[in-house]
């Protein structure tokens, strides 16, 4: 009998330590999406179907409060410099940053300084998802570009890359 309740002792022991790693010092959960990290795109799912994101190079780093992304078009070095129009896609980046959090499987960006400028000092909350070293960013178009934008939801899947 007591190497039973000796038994029983030590898998309660092991059970409890690992609930405890689990759960943060006031006795939270840890956030569900944990984003932390260097991120490059990888493809894009819209109404179901994916398209690998091969057009340009999207990279996108979240720290611990903060976020910044910047995006720049595959191949930019091959463009012949003759226009203005030229030089302007060559020296093309577009990008943004701000301050982000995370509650259960929300992820919500709040933009200071964004590409479109009418984004700026707006929030933006996605679906999120990590699994492995993937992260499944959600988001309804018509959520970033108004009622009369397409209802079907986008999935951007990250690649972590640190």
């Amino acid at each position: 009998m007591t190497k039973r309740l000796l038994a029983a002792t030590i898998v309660l022991g092991i059970s409890g330590t690992v609930l405890a790693s689990n759960h943060d010092a006031k006795g939270a959960a840890p956030p569900a999406c944990k984003v932390q990290g260097v991120w490059e795109r990888v493809a894009t799912i819209t109404a179901g179907k994916r398209t690998e994101f091969t057009g340009a190079r999207q990279v996108k780093v979240v720290t611990k409060k903060h976020f910044t992304w910047v995006e720049a078009a595959n191949h930019r070095d091959t463009i012949p410099l003759r226009t203005t129009l030229d030089s302007l896609r060559y020296y093309e980046m577009a990008g943004g940053y701000g301050t982000y959090d995370v509650s259960g499987h929300a992820y919500t960006e709040h933009i200071n300084l964004f590409v479109n400028p009418k984004s700026e000092g707006q929030s933006f909350t996605a679906g999120c998802r990590v699994d492995g070293n993937r992260w499944y960013h959600t988001y309804r178009a018509s959520d970033l570009d108004g009622p009369s934008a397409s209802r079907d939801s986008t999935t951007e899947v990250w690649r972590r890359v640190e």
